[in-house]
């Protein structure tokens, strides 16, 4: 997550932490704390819960003044109203502001535009673990038959090509793994069979990813540069 925000920073990209209230953290402030998300995951907390919770990261590009989230560990809603963990997201702006808008806070309607699940373990990775990630984007996917029920029932909190504005959703799932940045990053690599389902489907499989290795760096950088050239 921080990797992401260095990145973006090195090229040229306006980034700041942001605190779970809304608030961003200031380079004379008192209080200068990233606060890591733990426990089990949540949705995002709502302001009037204080700034004690999950930090963030806020960020623009050089050429737009439009602002996106980094986020970790987050719930999102499916359309079958299921709840969803995505270790590493990336969201409109507004859609954080109306969820910290809450009362409690709450959890995004959708598919966040990058969306990176992360494993630390020791095997390499099956066609389950692919079939898990790959059913998790596609029951966040709102397509075109599905936006207007979405957009009428929480209109801030739906995430689509767009959004908060009510147009331009997803036609196809094709549609949707292609507009969108997706990823299995492990720090072990992957079975054979998990590999044929990821090309299909829109999904990088990224292997031997630890702190300092270079596919570390490989990762961070591939994203950097989507993220310049499809968020602008």
């Amino acid at each position: 997550m921080t990797g992401i925000a260095v990145g973006l920073a090195n090229h040229g990209c306006i980034v700041s932490v942001q605190r779970s209230a809304g608030s961003l953290v200031g380079a004379t402030d008192a209080d200068r704390r990233f606060i890591q998300r733990g426990g089990v995951p949540t949705g995002i907390a709502g302001a009037s819960q204080g700034s004690g919770n999950a930090s963030s990261f806020i960020f623009s590009l050089p050429s737009s003044t439009r602002q996106w989230e980094i986020w970790n560990g987050i719930q999102f809603i499916g359309r079958s109203a299921a709840a969803h963990e995505i270790d590493i997201a990336i969201i409109p702006h507004e859609v954080g502001v109306a969820l910290r808008g809450l009362p409690v806070g709450g959890a995004p309607t959708g598919r966040p535009k990058v969306a990176i699940e992360c494993k630390d373990v020791g095997s390499a990775g099956g066609p389950d673990e692919m079939r898990a990630f790959i059913a998790r984007l596609y029951d966040l996917t709102i397509l075109d038959g599905h936006w207007k029920v979405a957009h009428l029932a929480k209109p801030l909190q739906a995430i689509y090509p767009g959004a908060p504005a009510a147009n331009d959703p997803y036609q196809t799932y094709w549609d949707g793994n292609r507009a969108t940045f997706n990823s299995v990053a492990r720090r072990t690599g992957f079975a054979a069979g998990s590999l044929g389902m990821s090309g299909y489907y829109g999904v990088q499989p990224r292997g031997a990813i630890f702190p300092g290795s270079s596919e570390d760096a490989a990762l961070v950088q591939d994203l950097v540069n989507w993220i310049l050239l499809e968020l602008a």
